[in-house]
C-alpha cells in the first residue's frame, strides 16, 4: 500500500513537471548546475574595496533637506579625479552599481554618509564630514573621491 501511494506521488509530480514545461533532468545534471551556481556566487568578491574599485555608476540619495542629491552629484562632477576615474552618475538606483546615502545627524552639522553596493548590499565606503568652514556636499565629495582613489591604487594589478 506505501509503496503504491510512492509510485501515485511520483507519477503524479511528474505529470505536474510534463504540464508545467519544466524539462526533466537527472539528479547529476541538477548538481552539476547547483555547483555552477555556487562558482559564480563565489567569484562575486565581498571585499569592499574591490567592488569600490570596480564600480562604474553611482546613485546618490540625500536624506536631508539641507544638502540635496543635486548639490552633491554637482560637487562630484566638479571633481577631476572623478571624471579621470571613468565614474558616472545616475537617477536610476537600480541602474547603479553603488548607491550614496546622506544624512545629517540631529542636532550636530555632522553629515554621515555611506556607499553601497547594489549586488551584495554590503557597505564598501563611509564617513563623516562637518558642514562648518565649507560645504557638506564638497566635503562628501572629497571624502568619497579619496576612498575610490585609494581602493583602486589597492586593487590594481
Amino acid at each position: 500500500m506505501i509503496s503504491l501511494k510512492r509510485n501515485s506521488i511520483a507519477v503524479t509530480l511528474l505529470l505536474f513537471i510534463a504540464a508545467v514545461g519544466i524539462p526533466h533532468q537527472p539528479a547529476a545534471a541538477m548538481q552539476l548546475r547547483v555547483t555552477a551556481l555556487s562558482q559564480a556566487e563565489a567569484e562575486l568578491p565581498n571585499d569592499p574595496s574591490a567592488i569600490l574599485a570596480r564600480a562604474r555608476i553611482i546613485s546618490v540619495h540625500s536624506r536631508t533637506v539641507l544638502v540635496k542629491s543635486e548639490v552633491i552629484k554637482s560637487e562630484l562632477q566638479k571633481r577631476t579625479d572623478f571624471q579621470q576615474a571613468g565614474l558616472l552618475l545616475t537617477k536610476d538606483p537600480m541602474a547603479a552599481d553603488l548607491t550614496m546615502e546622506v544624512r545629517r545627524a540631529n542636532f550636530t552639522t555632522e553629515y554621515p554618509y555611506v556607499v553601497i553596493d547594489s549586488k551584495t548590499k554590503l557597505v564598501v565606503a563611509s564617513g563623516k564630514v562637518n558642514s562648518l568652514f565649507g560645504t557638506a556636499a564638497g566635503k562628501i565629495a572629497k571624502g568619497f573621491m579619496k576612498q575610490v582613489l585609494q581602493a583602486r591604487k589597492i586593487n590594481s594589478p
